[in-house]
Order: C-alpha cells, then sequence, then structure tokens
C-alpha cells in the first residue's frame, strides 16, 4: 500500500514539474538565471557551462547566479543567442519570446531557401519534427521544429531549434503549404519525423516555450487492437503520398470547399515542382488528381 502511495505521488510530482517547469527559475527570473536555463534546457548542465562556452568562465563563476550575474557581459549575451537561436532580448529579461519563429505560410519556396542555407554547413546535422496538437480549440496547432546538431556535451549532440510556424493544421491552405514542406524536407533528404502532443502547443508556436519542454508534453492517444489505447504516432510523408492522409482532419467547410480546396493546392504545388521528394513511389499525383475530381 505504502509503495503505491509512493509511485502516486511520484507521478504527481513529475506532472507538476512538467506542466509546471522551471517554477524556481521564474521565480528569481534574473539575466544570470535565464542564461543557465538556456544551458540547461539544451542539455548542459550549470557546471558544464565553462567547458563548453568559454569566454573565460571558471565554475566558481557558475557556481551561483549572483556570481555569474557579476561576470556576464554584452558580448557573452550575444554570443550564447547565437550560439542557440534564442532571441537576445529574452536573454536580457525584455519579454517572453524565447525564439524567433518563422513564417513560410504561403511560400515554400522560402522555406527551401531557408533549409538549403542550413544544410550548407555538412559539419552539422540536420533534422526535422513536425508536431501535432491534438486540441483543436488553439488556431496554432502544428509547429515544424529543425534541429541542427552544432556540438557534443560528452556522447550527447547539443542542438539549435529553428521554429516554423503559423500552421493552423485544419485549415485547407495551410495543409497544403505544410505539405509542401514536407516534401521539400525530403528532397534534401532530412529526416522529419511527426509527433502528436495532447495538449495545446499555442505557446511554443509563438516560441515563447523551450522545445525541450514541448518534447516533453504527454502524447496524444486513441484506440488500438483490442480498444487499447496507444500513442498516436504518425508518418508526415503520407500527406505527400497519400490523398486520405493529406486530408485527415482538413475542415471540409460548406458542400465540401475545404477538400476541393486543399486537393486543388496539392495539385498547383505538385505542378510547381514542391511535392517532388526524390523517393520512388506509386504515383500520388495519380491518386490526388482522381480523388480531386470525384469531390468535383
Amino acid at each position: 500500500m505504502l509503495d503505491q502511495i509512493d509511485a502516486a505521488l511520484s507521478i504527481l510530482e513529475r506532472l507538476k514539474n512538467l506542466f509546471m517547469p522551471d517554477r524556481q527559475s521564474h521565480e528569481i527570473d534574473s539575466i544570470a538565471s535565464r542564461f543557465v536555463r538556456l544551458f540547461e534546457k539544451h542539455g548542459i548542465h550549470r557546471n558544464q557551462i565553462p567547458r563548453f562556452f568559454g569566454h573565460g568562465l571558471t565554475l566558481a563563476d557558475v557556481a551561483s547566479n549572483e556570481k555569474l550575474l557579476l561576470k556576464l557581459t554584452h558580448e557573452m549575451l550575444q554570443s550564447v543567442s547565437e550560439l542557440f537561436a534564442v532571441r537576445l532580448e529574452w536573454l536580457e529579461g525584455v519579454d517572453e519570446e524565447i525564439y524567433k519563429t518563422h513564417d513560410f505560410y504561403k511560400h515554400p519556396e522560402d522555406y527551401a531557401e531557408f533549409l538549403d542555407q542550413l544544410i550548407a554547413d555538412d559539419k552539422h546535422r540536420v533534422m526535422a519534427k513536425l508536431v501535432l496538437s491534438a486540441d483543436s480549440s488553439k488556431q496554432n496547432d502544428a509547429l515544424l521544429v529543425l534541429e541542427e546538431e552544432i556540438d557534443y556535451i560528452g556522447n550527447e549532440p547539443v542542438v539549435r531549434y529553428h521554429l516554423c510556424s503559423g500552421w493552423v493544421n485544419k485549415y485547407w491552405k495551410s495543409r497544403a503549404d505544410l505539405t509542401a514542406c514536407i516534401a521539400i524536407t525530403l528532397n534534401r533528404s532530412v529526416h522529419i519525423h511527426g509527433w502528436k502532443k495532447r495538449p495545446a502547443i499555442d505557446v511554443f508556436c509563438a516560441g515563447e516555450g523551450f522545445i525541450k519542454d514541448l518534447y516533453d508534453l504527454p502524447w496524444a492517444s486513441g484506440r488500438g487492437w483490442l480498444f487499447r489505447r496507444r500513442d498516436q504516432s504518425w508518418h508526415p510523408e503520407d500527406w505527400v503520398y497519400d490523398p486520405a492522409a493529406f486530408l485527415k482532419g482538413v475542415d471540409a467547410e460548406r458542400d465540401n470547399f475545404g477538400i476541393t480546396s486543399a486537393l486543388d493546392r496539392w495539385l498547383y504545388y505538385f505542378d510547381k515542382g514542391y511535392m517532388e521528394t526524390g523517393y520512388y513511389r506509386e504515383n500520388a499525383h495519380k491518386k490526388f488528381t482522381a480523388l480531386h475530381e470525384k469531390y468535383k
């Protein structure tokens, strides 16, 4: 019985930490605390900061936020903001927007250019994660995260995150544009993985939450074989190849306007070459065209 109580308390504590992250850090939110939190949220312990970041910092300097604050300079803040691709204004305590967000809605060609710039440095491996929210009450319910491995600390990679937001996943135009970005990602041989999370993710879409906390959110779940609950996994590339998967969850609107418009836009991007992935699959264009004719 006591073991069960301890287990329940442990679960409650983990949930509290998940939904109320960095409570102590937020209570005393100095530049030094933000500086340390930034490293910790990217997998680097406070005591590892001097070894990883350099800039003349010592273990004694990072022993406390008070000591660290005396050592921090504008040049250090600028350097670390560039290192992790976060906003200098957040480090300075001016606002709560941690990451700069990139909006490629209606402009997949700009996404292609942005991704090409990231992968031009062949020393840095780039991967992608597309996170969807199962909470339909929010507009911004999809976030495409580009992960750029910039270094290692021990055997663990240190990642710089680039946020591509502004997506309303259930809106037909946004769904087609996001699918074009998925195809562009695959065409560059960048692996993309899809996650579905249960809570709303609009805070992260706005760049106001650490990506580590986004990844730690509870999974969305559904009913599997024999009605067993299981985490919902999905493959973003299915939107490129399978019209049924592409349309799943799209707001049909009146007289299936959303459905036909989504298919229209997929075909439009195909004609522009944005749906070419470089991987051989059964003729997707034929499938999308046939379904489009059916709805017309």
